[in-house]
């Protein structure tokens, strides 16, 4: 198969996975081109690919809405098939209802979504992941890359359920877009900090970074996705209201899996609060995984 993976990455978890499922499926001998998606990206013809798949991480139960404006760009066609892999920092089923934009979008030209997928990967927000729970997660997604991989590639439809009280949280939430459009009042550059890299300022997916009269100025067009504070290597900028939940410092993910010394067993029956989410999210992966792996 000719195969498109189109996706829109904030501190490029989304690029990882997209890169570990382009490697997955060129192993097996297909063709894989990858688009990323900003606000300068074109509209793509669709026609030459059999398989289209959909990356985003989840921002407030919803897809990004520089994601959502690419989609409409798009011409789907009704031969092809469709799937989507998403990504958030936790499985609370109120992310169920994330995809609905793009959904809407293909029932308007009579194509259907076959497979979604719900990765999870390290906050960027809230707080910092431990090493071990980071290496259990990438581990957990490798599984259920095997089991996306076989999925589609076999005709297998697995779908994320969703009901009316999850799209209506989904829809309440979009509110927080317009906190999109006005933090730029609060973000801050510690120029004592600030080494002049301009990162921030190459890398922002909408350009929304700019520098006036020597100052870096943050205009109206941020996507809250925290490339600039994330990646920023002297953790210099400051997010206003969301400063105390700011994380700083890229993850080493190729460093974190293959350290035999970093441990794997973060999760167990045990887990409480917050984890206690990945203990059903585990062994669902774990059962298909292990039902598949006997077909195999």
């Amino acid at each position: 198969m000719k195969i498109l993976l189109i996706y829109y990455t904030g501190t490029y978890n989304t690029r990882y996975l997209a890169s570990l499922i382009e490697d997955k499926f060129f192993s097996l001998g297909h063709q894989v081109d990858k688009l990323e998606v900003d606000i300068d990206t074109k509209s793509i013809d669709l026609s030459n690919y059999d398989l289209i798949g959909f990356g985003y991480p989840i921002y407030a139960f919803n897809s990004p809405i520089l994601f959502n404006k690419y989609i409409k760009k798009l011409i789907f066609i009704k031969d092809k098939k469709y799937f989507i892999f998403k990504q958030s920092g936790e499985v609370m089923s109120l992310n169920n209802a994330s995809s609905r934009y793009i959904i809407k979008r293909l029932r308007i030209y009579g194509c259907f979504l076959e497979n979604e997928y719900h990765f999870v990967m390290p906050y960027n927000i809230h707080f910092r992941y431990e090493d071990s729970f980071v290496k259990e997660l990438l581990l957990y997604n490798d599984k259920l890359l095997e089991i996306m991989t076989y999925e589609i590639l076999n005709n297998i439809n697995s779908k994320i359920k969703s009901n009316i009280l999850i799209k209506l949280n989904s829809l309440i939430f979009t509110v927080q877009r317009l906190g999109a459009k006005w933090n730029h009042l609060v973000y801050k550059v510690d120029s004592k900090k600030c080494i002049k890299c301009n990162l921030c300022v190459n890398k922002c997916p909408t350009h929304n970074i700019s520098i006036k009269n020597g100052k870096y100025v943050f205009h109206n067009n941020c996507q809250m996705c925290m490339r600039c504070s994330f990646n920023c290597p002297k953790d210099a900028i400051k997010i206003g209201l969301l400063e105390g939940w700011k994380v700083n410092g890229p993850y080493n993910f190729k460093v974190i899996k293959t350290n035999e010394r970093i441990n794997s067993d973060f999760i167990n029956q045990n887990s409480k609060g917050f984890y206690r989410c990945f203990v059903k999210y585990y062994a669902t992966i774990d059962e298909k995984y292990n039902n598949y792996k006997k077909i195999w």
